[in-house]
């Protein structure tokens, strides 16, 4: 956290830094080509790479977004976003016998630390071949917390500071847990692994539980109604209810084992401030002070949620299937997003990194046209599948994120 006295520091030395005046949602960086859109900013904004855009009053979040191009961490600098999401494939990255392949995650880091991006990156499974998926064995959390330590100290040699690592993702969904039934004891032994691995390299990583799932229920489990809701919407055999599975983790001890817990708390289609307990299946941006009161009833209060993922879908012809609920508006998608930093900035102390997700998915060409991905994407091209070098497009959420007034943390 920076500490306040800094605040008037970066804020007197602009004048000997403005390297040029252009207008500010029309930037392009390395490589890009940026088609203007209709979007509502300021005519024009100093380029100022070292000072967050609309910095106010104290610090309190960590501001970031997932990143699926790294390069584009460019324009988290010109939106005032000091964090970027980015992810390492343990199957990828593990070659075996203590031998690692960091390419990829070196790549990321070199693009983030080059536009002076903080980093959060999401250790993915699937484990290497010969390891069980999930990792359940003695011998799999030993390979996984060496994984972990491997990495986090590879990390911390390129100079990242913090180091922040995110376990796993969405494993009260049986196809995040190895197509097992979703177990909070199963997965609270692999946080264990990865805890462990991190803080013997560096005792001020910061780890990050997997944010869960927005199933539904309360922390006792769900109703026969809510498990058949929550899979046919999730298209999975088996899940456990969010809340329900931060209560399994705690009983299984995973207090202390986390610095902070991570939280999917995507809004549906509802604007950010909607009641969870009026929105169906919990699926609300709201959801999170649920998830904190389960934390705040076994004594964790003092602990931080991390969103690590949230946002809104924007409205396509597309067929997305049990995601055509969750359709808005381009505008709303705006608003909404302001309105969820607005008001964990207003109501939740306890709240502390928030990623939207996502900033570029509609960019790149693995994702085909009406893949969902492309319509939580704040920055995107038409038709990246046909041709990857089509000019970047901006939805009004990009100008209005970047404009938003900010109170950067960490």
């Amino acid at each position: 956290m920076k500490p306040a006295s800094l605040v008037g520091f970066f804020l007197l030395i602009p004048v000997v830094l403005v390297l040029a005046v252009v207008p500010a949602a029309f930037q392009a960086g390395p490589a890009d080509s940026v088609q203007a859109r209709a979007i509502s900013t300021p005519a024009f904004s100093v380029y100022l790479p070292i000072i967050m855009k609309g910095h106010s009053g104290p610090a309190h979040l960590a501001y970031g977004a997932n990143v699926a191009e790294r390069s584009h961490a460019y324009y988290l600098q010109q939106m005032g976003f000091g964090w970027a999401k980015g992810f390492v494939e343990w199957r990828n990255a593990d070659l075996g016998s203590g031998s690692y392949n960091w390419a990829d995650l070196d790549n990321q880091v070199l693009a983030f630390a080059s536009y002076g991006r903080k980093m959060l990156f999401r250790i993915n499974g699937p484990p290497p071949a010969g390891v069980g998926n999930p990792p359940l064995s003695p011998s799999g959390l030993s390979r996984f917390q060496a994984f972990v330590q491997a990495a986090a100290a590879h990390l911390k040699s390129k100079g990242v500071d913090p180091v922040a690592l995110e376990m796993w993702n969405e494993p009260n969904l049986d196809y995040e847990w190895g197509g097992r039934a979703p177990s909070a004891a199963e997965y609270t032994a692999l946080l264990k692994a990865g805890y462990n691995g991190a803080k013997a390299t560096d005792s001020n990583a910061i780890v990050v539980s997997a944010g869960l799932a927005t199933t539904g229920g309360t922390a006792s489990g769900l109703t026969a109604e809510e498990q058949m809701s929550a899979q046919a919407y999730f298209q999975a055999p088996t899940v456990a209810g969010d809340l329900a599975f931060i209560q399994g983790m705690y009983d299984a001890g995973a207090r202390g084992y986390f610095s902070a817990l991570g939280s999917h708390p995507y809004g549906g289609p509802y604007p950010p401030t909607q009641d969870p307990t009026t929105a169906s299946g919990g699926m609300a941006f709201r959801r999170a002070e649920q998830q904190y009161a389960v934390m705040q009833s076994n004594g964790d209060g003092a602990t931080p949620v991390w969103a690590t993922e949230f946002g809104w879908l924007v409205n396509t012809g597309c067929d997305l299937g049990y995601h055509n609920w969750f359709k808005v508006t381009e505008q709303q998608q705006s608003d909404y997003l302001v309105g969820a930093y607005q008001y964990a900035d207003t109501n939740w102390p306890w709240m502390a990194g928030m990623f939207l997700f996502n900033l570029d998915f509609g960019t790149v060409p693995w994702y085909t046209y009406c893949d969902t991905m492309r319509w939580f994407s704040i920055i995107y091209r038409e038709n990246p599948q046909a041709d990857p070098n089509t000019p970047l497009l901006f939805r009004p959420a990009y100008a209005a994120l970047t404009n938003m007034a900010k109170r950067p943390a960490f």
